[in-house]
């Protein structure tokens, strides 16, 4: 059993001390933590966890999609308050695409001015490219 979280204020005067009592509701709902972890039980930052509640348990499209959420720097999650008593499907994707930064530099002879060398070159890379019609 569990307790709802409680919020509030409060303002002290001077010299006062207060003495609070706090009563927390009881807490019906639930949370789901976990941790996402590479096949070197190495933690995965960003990757997609989504969360489906099952609609029809003989029926695996039945699923009705809830939340998302990121894992962080420790391959965490959490999703939560949810419903008691209710059956819920995890699905995780995860990229293990490398990103390779291409910088790309202007020629010195682009437009407005193209050099006599500068075209004869786009030409010549044209043409091999190119291939005629009739040689296929």
């Amino acid at each position: 059993m569990g307790y709802r979280l409680t919020k509030f204020q409060v303002t002290p005067g001077k010299n006062e001390q207060l003495e609070l009592t706090v009563k927390l509701q009881e807490e019906q709902r639930s949370v789901i933590h976990g941790i996402v972890l590479d096949f070197n039980n190495k933690p995965l930052k960003d990757a997609v966890v989504k969360l489906f509640e099952v609609n029809n348990p003989c029926d695996p499209c039945s699923l009705t999609p809830i939340t998302h959420a990121f894992t962080d720097e420790c391959g965490q999650f959490i999703f939560g308050p949810l419903a008691p008593n209710k059956k819920y499907v995890i699905k995780v994707w995860h990229s293990h695409v490398t990103i390779k930064p291409v910088v790309i530099k202007p020629d010195q002879c682009d437009p407005p001015h193209p050099c006599k060398s500068c075209e004869d070159d786009f030409r010549s890379g044209l043409e091999e490219n190119f291939i005629d019609e009739e040689e296929k």
